[in-house]
């Protein structure tokens, strides 16, 4: 018989308890969109040496790399915690936060491709990718405090934080590059 764990919680009793893993799912979401935009940012000053085709299978390569090695990591982890094999309740959970990687990508995904239709340039399916990421991200801020005892001026400066976190990733590529 398996015996289930006790989940960790987040926010006191007052605004409520959920499961850590909320915020697990909305972390892992976090790094892998952040990871986008910078994957993106390297393809714009040389935009004309893609098609939307490869942009997009870049992109989605990074991010499929990304997953399993999130996927690897936090099985070991788990199993290093349990001193044994990964259970197939955990391994469900761990899924489901590792698969944000990927479900975040389809929209930028999708706005790369359209620019093999002709319908706008690379280099705009490449900004229209990076502002889908980004809001995506702000999205996830939200998500990620949504129950929790933070209040509207604290979630506005999380807000800032994580935008301030993107335009740091711009700054340090264009700096780069």
């Amino acid at each position: 018989m398996e015996i289930e764990r006790e989940v960790l919680v987040t926010g006191g009793a007052r605004h409520g308890r959920r499961p850590a893993r909320m915020t697990q799912h909305a972390r892992e979401a976090l790094y892998a969109s952040i990871t986008g935009v910078a994957t993106l940012l390297v393809m714009i000053p040389s935009s004309e040496a893609f098609t939307g085709r490869s942009a997009a299978s870049s992109l989605l390569g990074t991010m499929g790399g990304l997953f399993a090695a999130g996927l690897v990591a936090d099985t070991i982890a788990h199993a290093s915690e349990g001193g044994g094999a990964t259970r197939r309740s955990t391994m469900r959970r761990i899924l489901g936060a590792s698969i944000r990687t990927l479900e975040i990508t389809v929209v930028p995904a999708v706005l790369l491709l359209l620019s093999d239709t002709g319908i706008w340039s690379l280099r705009t399916g490449l900004t229209l990718a990076i502002a889908a990421l980004t809001v995506t991200q702000l999205v996830l801020v939200l998500w990620g405090l949504r129950g929790s005892a933070t209040t509207k001026g604290q979630k506005t400066g999380y807000l800032l934080l994580q935008l301030g976190a993107v335009g740091g990733v711009v700054l340090l590529k264009v700096i780069v590059h």
